[in-house]
């Protein structure tokens, strides 16, 4: 409860996240039947499991929508509003219909063969999701906004939300031409949805962020661009799908274990890019921000090359600290540290530390690449140091340096973040190593490394410290945590194909994309930094001339 009463930032859009994917699996494979999957194409096993696959999507939905009214109230609740005036809110209105919206759904699929009743359920899903966006709160141009949002939902709906139903479909299917027939007609279908997606997305982002420093500027912008990369890695694999669908007619068996692949990976990018929408969603849009944005200038500051900075302050330098339940107490209470000079250094020390953990790991993984190199292939192990680092030496506040207890720190949700980081790692070294070096031969143990990088750089995308009304020393940090996510998620997805594929050349070629994924994350979190007076301080100015 202390929780969600005092920082509630996290786990509102973890609730989001989860509805905006909900929704696009639940609408999207409302609209694969009636497209793709005809009667005359998908045979009745696959219809069916489809069918309960939607049905099971709406209910969570509903379950989601239902935690996150929930939440919302009590937080409103506890800054003293009374419940009535919630009740008469938009917001909550729209809630209400989206819940109710979503366990009709469920009801129609699981207990009627009407074909339209869905359809209305499907449709009343995206105009709740749309009344719940920036578009229901907006002045100036609020129709077309609303028609572009509706828009942008149907088309990754139709698209991302609708392709693991291709997938249910294509393992019920016993006819593989007639499963070649149904990738055929999805394939036509997503080539529609990501062009209406794409001209949405333009167009909101010609209002939501209105100039190019918005888009590098500000904080919605920096995430915009990571969903945008992310959306094009997707969609490069779907392109592969498709020319692979079209030149691909008489044998259809291999055609569905690599298409099976590659949709894989293409779903999992495409759900992080909608993670990075539910962050987007959380945010003020650029435009909204235009005296917070940050300049080019700054930017080039923030990241010029400087040696790193390998040694902290003294615990007794760093701003003073008290209890959790002083903290509360108090009802000062924000998550994190006063963030002055030396607070800073300590975020930075340990940030560099970090990067020469993860760029080691890199090149040894790509050392390991190579015959003959059997010794790098217990690069993993370098993580379990990593992990333990962040759990002593990630908050200050905290146990074992800090008057905060090991068990309550978790209240804290930048805390709690960086624990779940710590335990996602461990996990990692631990299964990579055991794979790397033959010690489990298992492909769903090998899974586990890309699994956990893809969460990883999924969680980091909400990653945010407080730094008060700090907005642009907020964006600049936000800035490098955008960058090491999406190279987090392209480096997991990658080792993913690498396993998963049948095709060799695809295998050889993400062999090599993780590990410079790896490098590159390392060089980033070595040019990390929170602000100018730290490096005034304590960073070495030390240019790096290549």
């Amino acid at each position: 409860m202390t929780w969600l009463l005092q920082d509630f930032d996290l786990l509102s859009t973890l609730l989001r996240a989860l509805s905006l994917s909900l929704e696009a699996l639940a609408v999207g494979s409302v609209i694969f039947p009636c497209v793709a999957a005809k009667q005359s194409i998908a045979e009745p096993p696959a219809r069916e499991a489809v069918k309960k696959f939607t049905a099971w999507c709406a209910l969570a939905l509903g379950v989601v929508q239902i935690l996150a009214t929930a939440e919302g109230c009590a937080t409103l609740r506890s800054n003293g509003l009374a419940f009535r005036e919630i009740a008469s809110a938009g917001f909550f209105k729209a809630d209400c219909v989206l819940v109710a919206a979503a366990l009709a759904l469920f009801c129609f699929l699981r207990f009627s063969r009407a074909v339209l009743p869905p359809l209305i359920a499907a449709a009343a899903l995206v105009s709740s999701a749309v009344a719940l966006s920036h578009a229901a709160s907006q002045l100036d141009h609020r129709a077309l906004l609303l028609f572009l949002t509706a828009a942008h939902h149907l088309g990754a709906a139709a698209w991302m939300g609708a392709m693991p139903s291709l997938l249910i479909a294509m393992r019920q299917s016993q006819d593989a031409k007639k499963a070649h027939a149904l990738a055929a007609r999805f394939s036509a279908m997503a080539i529609a949805s990501v062009t209406v997606l794409v001209l949405a997305g333009i167009g909101l982002s010609y209002f939501y962020v209105a100039s190019w420093q918005g888009l590098y500027g500000s904080s919605y912008g920096v995430m915009l661009m990571a969903k945008i990369y992310l959306l094009l890695l997707a969609l490069s694999l779907g392109a592969s799908n498709y020319f692979l669908v079209k030149r691909t007619r008489s044998d259809a068996a291999p055609l569905l274990v690599r298409l099976r692949r590659f949709s894989e990976a293409e779903i999992g990018l495409g759900f992080t890019a909608l993670l990075a929408a539910a962050s987007m969603a959380s945010q003020p849009p650029a435009r909204d921000m235009a005296m917070d944005q940050v300049t080019g200038h700054e930017i080039v500051q923030r990241v010029e090359c400087k040696w790193p900075t390998l040694h902290s302050p003294a615990f007794a330098q760093l701003a003073h600290r008290i209890s959790l339940k002083a903290a509360l107490d108090s009802q000062s209470y924000t998550g994190g540290s006063d963030n002055d000079a030396m607070d800073r250094a300590w975020s930075e020390y340990n940030h560099h530390w970090a990067g020469l953990v993860v760029l080691a790991a890199g090149v040894f993984a790509f050392a390991a690449r190579f015959p003959g190199q059997r010794w790098a292939s217990n690069w993993p192990l370098l993580f379990l140091a990593l992990a333990v680092f962040i759990v002593l030496r990630g908050d200050p506040d905290t146990w074992p340096l800090g008057p905060r207890p090991f068990w309550a720190s978790f209240a804290e949700p930048e805390v709690l973040e960086h624990r779940l980081f710590a335990a996602l790692i461990a996990a990692f070294a631990f299964f990579e190593w055991a794979v790397e070096t033959g010690r489990v031969a298992s492909q769903r143990a090998a899974l586990v490394f890309p699994a956990i990088c893809a969460a990883g750089g999924a969680l980091l995308l909400l990653h945010m410290h407080g730094f008060g009304d700090d907005a642009r020393n907020e964006m600049l940090v936000g800035l490098s945590h955008s960058a090491i996510a999406a190279l987090g998620a392209t480096a997991g997805w990658a080792r993913w194909l690498q396993i998963r594929s049948a095709d060799g050349k695809t295998a050889k070629f993400t062999a090599w994309v993780w590990p410079v994924c790896f490098v590159l994350v390392g060089i980033l979190l070595l040019d990390y930094r929170e602000g100018p007076a730290v490096q005034a301080l304590v960073a070495w100015p030390i240019k790096m001339k290549g």
